[in-house]
């Protein structure tokens, strides 16, 4: 096996306990409505979020040359997330980078109250729109592994 090569763990395979590494399921599209939900309570998350900061960034008197720039942040990050997520999900796999993400993401969205100052969110809004992208991406391809050539069109 060559240095740095990715090792894919598959179904049936032993784990560090002795059990299963991945339980197989014969239930494919149960994840995919489980898959789906959490990225739809994501996604409305964002949304109550980019409306909250922007009503907040008016109260603390930003102004609104800095509120876009504030704003900005999230799709810097955004743009940067999708080309970081393809590295992770290589490194260590679909499950880990999507707990990492959401974890950070979370993060960042709730320090916006712990700082209040421009300069420190437009940087916790780079750090949402990295994670959040790379929640997508990580999304997209877990979907695209889990659909076999017969079922691709219907999960998608």
């Amino acid at each position: 096996m060559a240095s740095g090569a990715v090792v894919r763990p598959e179904p049936g395979d032993e784990g560090l306990s002795g059990g299963p590494l991945i339980a197989p399921r014969g239930d494919s599209f149960g994840a995919v409505r489980s898959l789906l939900a959490g990225v739809a309570l994501v996604m409305s998350c964002n949304g109550l979020l980019r409306v909250a900061l922007g009503v907040r960034a008016e109260l603390e008197d930003f102004g609104l040359a800095v509120t876009g720039v504030v704003m900005a942040g999230y799709f810097l990050g955004f743009l940067f997330g999708t080309k970081a997520a393809e590295h992770f999900i290589a490194s260590v796999g679909h499950i880990r980078v999507f707990a990492a993400l959401s974890s950070v993401g979370s993060a960042a969205a709730i320090l916006h109250v712990v700082w209040i100052h421009p300069a420190s969110w437009t940087l916790l809004r780079f750090a949402y729109g990295l994670c959040l992208a790379g929640i997508l991406v990580t999304v997209e391809s877990w979907l695209n592994d889990m659909a076999t050539n017969a079922t691709r069109g219907r999960m998608l």
